[in-house]
C-alpha cells in the first residue's frame, strides 16, 4: 500500500457491479449430498470401483501409447503388457496398471484404537504418517494381488500416495518386489473452455481469495482482519489501492474462518458418557459472532462466497457441506442471495466468462504432505497440487487417510474435466503456477492462511493473472 486514507475518492466512485461468478452452471451441485437418506454404513469398495472404472482405461491408453502392448523393445527385450499384477514374471520387462497403496507406521489404525479402548472417540490424526526412520512402503495393487515398488528417487519425485491409479514400467527383481523405471499417469480429461477462447475485452474483473481468517476470542482478534475489511471496501490506502479494490467483484473465503476451542481431553472413559466432555462443542459463540459481524460488513460492500474448512463448524467428512445458515446469525437472511453464497468444500465455480474453478480448503494437500518427512515449502505445495491434477484425482487419499462420504455410484474426486483455475486454501504460503497437462493449461493458486501471513490473492477472471496483497 502506498499510504493510508489519503486522497480517497467519493463513495459514489466505489460502487461495484454484480458478482463475476455465474449463479448456475454445470457441476454447481457436484459435491452436494442429499439432506436426507445419507448412508454412512456403506463400504468404500464401490467408490474405489468407480475410480477404477474411470481411470484404468485412461491409464492403459497412455501406457500403450508410450510403451506399446507387446510391440516395443528396450535393449532387445520386448516390453510385455501384463493384465494383472499376478501375471508378472521374475526378470521380465513389463508394464502393469493398478492402484497405489502406501503402508505407513503412523497412519490411523482402527484395530489399535479398539485395543486401547479409545474407538468411541474421534481419533486424533498424526502430524506425519512417516518419519526419518520409517518411510512409506509404496505398493501397486489390483484385484489379483500387490507388488512393492522399488526406486527411491523416482518415487520421491512422483509423490505417489494411496489412491492414485497409475501405470508402471519395470522388472520384478525378486518375488513381490518390482523395480520401476517409469510411471505413467491417466490421460487428462478435457477442459470445457480454454483460456485462449475467453473474450478479454471490457473492464477488468478480479476475484479475491482469502483463507484461514481464524476468528476466535475478541481478546485474540487479529487487527489485520479489520484492515482487510477496510481495504476491500475501498476505505484504506491510496488511490492505487482504492482503484484495485473497486475491480474486485467477489470475495471467496476458502475455509478455516473459525478457530477451534482448545479443550482438555477427558481420558477417564469409565465416567465419560454421551453427555460428557467428548460432546462439548469445539466452537465458541464468540468466534461465530465476530466472524458474522465481519462478514456483515463485507456483504454490504462486495458479494462473498463462503466455503467451510477443517476448523469450521461443519462435518468432518469430505465433501463438507455448506455451513448451515443458522450459524450466520445476522447474515442468515442474505444466505442464498447474490450477496452471500455458501458453497461446499471442495466446490466447483464458474466465472461469467465461462472459466471453471475448482476450489478446496486444503485438507487434500495437507494430508498428502503427511506422507513426506519435514516441513512443506510453497514450491512443494504447488508440486503436489500439480501432481493431483496429473493423477486426475485431486483427493486421492480419501477414503484411506482422509474421511469422506462413502459414495456408491460415483467418485466426485476423480476429474472428468480439467479446471482452468485450481485453488487450494490454508497453505504455508501464497503463490501461483501455470501448468500444461495434455492440451489443457491450468493456473494453480496456493492461498495462504491469513492469520499467519496477512496475505490475500487476487485473480483476473479473464486472463487468470494473479496479484498478491499483503495486509500489515
Amino acid at each position: 500500500m502506498n499510504h493510508l486514507n489519503k486522497n480517497l475518492p467519493s463513495t459514489a466512485e466505489a460502487v461495484r457491479v454484480e458478482s463475476s461468478l455465474a449463479e448456475t452452471y454445470p457441476k454447481d451441485s457436484a459435491f452436494l449430498l442429499p439432506s436426507k437418506n445419507r448412508d454412512y454404513g456403506r463400504q468404500f469398495f464401490s467408490m474405489y470401483q468407480q475410480r477404477l472404472a474411470m481411470l484404468k482405461p485412461r491409464v492403459d491408453r497412455e501406457a500403450t501409447r508410450k510403451w506399446g502392448s507387446n510391440t516395443r523393445e528396450v535393449n532387445g527385450k520386448l516390453i510385455q503388457h501384463k493384465q494383472k499384477i499376478l501375471d508378472i514374471v521374475l526378470g521380465e520387462l513389463c508394464w502393469v496398471s493398478g492402484t497405489i497403496f502406501s503402508d505407513m507406521k503412523h497412519k490411523l489404525n482402527i484395530l489399535k484404537d479398539v485395543e486401547k479402548g479409545t474407538d468411541d472417540l474421534m481419533p486424533q490424526p498424526s502430524k506425519k504418517y512417516v518419519d526419518a526412520d520409517n518411510e512409506a512402503v509404496v505398493m501397486i495393487e489390483d484385484e489379483s494381488g500387490r507388488a512393492i515398488l522399488h526406486n527411491e528417487e523416482l518415487l520421491r519425485k512422483s509423490h505417489l500416495v494411496t489412491g492414485c491409479f497409475v501405470g508402471v514400467l519395470g522388472i520384478e527383481i525378486q518375488a513381490g518386489i518390482f523395480e520401476i523405471m517409469e510411471i505413467v499417469n491417466p490421460a487428462p480429461a478435457p477442459q470445457t473452455l480454454a483460456l485462449a477462447d475467453v473474450d478479454s475485452s471490457g473492464p477488468e474483473e478480479w476475484l479475491a481469495f482469502v483463507s484461514g481468517l481464524s476468528f476466535g476470542k475478541e481478546t485474540d482478534l487479529d487487527p489485520r482482519t479489520l484492515l482487510l475489511l477496510q481495504w476491500l471496501s475501498g476505505e484504506l490506502g491510496g488511490e492505487d489501492d482504492v482503484a484495485a479494490a473497486k475491480k474486485i467483484l467477489t470475495l471467496v473465503v476458502v475455509g478455516n474462518s473459525i478457530v477451534e476451542n482448545e479443550h482438555e481431553e477427558n481420558l477417564d472413559f469409565t465416567t465419560t458418557n454421551n453427555f460428557g466432555s467428548k460432546n462439548t462443542s469445539k466452537f465458541s459463540p464468540e468466534s461465530l459472532t465476530l466472524f458474522g459481524q465481519w462478514l456483515n460488513e463485507i456483504v454490504a460492500t462486495i458479494p462473498a462466497v463462503v466455503m467451510p474448512g477443517e476448523s469450521d463448524p461443519c462435518e468432518v467428512c469430505l465433501p463438507q457441506q455448506p455451513v448451515h445458515r443458522a450459524l450466520f446469525s445476522q447474515n442468515a437472511p442474505y444466505v442464498g442471495s447474490k450477496n452471500l453464497v455458501t458453497k461446499s468444500n471442495p466446490t466447483w465455480m464458474q466465472t461469467n466468462a465461462g472459466l471453471r474453478i475448482l476450489a478446496c480448503a486444503g485438507q487434500n494437500i495437507d494430508d498428502i504432505c503427511k506422507y513426506r518427512v519435514g516441513e512443506t515449502s510453497l514450491e512443494e505445495t504447488l508440486d503436489i497440487m500439480e501432481q493431483t491434477l496429473r493423477w486426475q484425482v485431486f483427493v486421492p487419499t480419501a477414503p484411506d487417510t482422509l474421511y469422506c462420504y462413502p459414495y456408491e455410484d460415483s467418485d466426485p474426486f476423480t476429474l472428468d474435466e480439467m479446471p482452468n483455475l485450481y485453488v487450494v486454501g490454508n497453505q504455508c504460503g501464497g503463490g501461483s503456477r501455470t501448468v500444461e497437462i495434455g492440451s489443457s493449461s491450468v493456473k494453480l493458486l496456493s492461498v495462504p492462511a491469513f492469520k499467519s501471513t496477512g496475505e490475500i490473492l487476487l485473480v483476473n477472471t479473464k486472463t487468470l493473472e494473479v496479484k498478491s496483497v499483503l495486509i500489515e
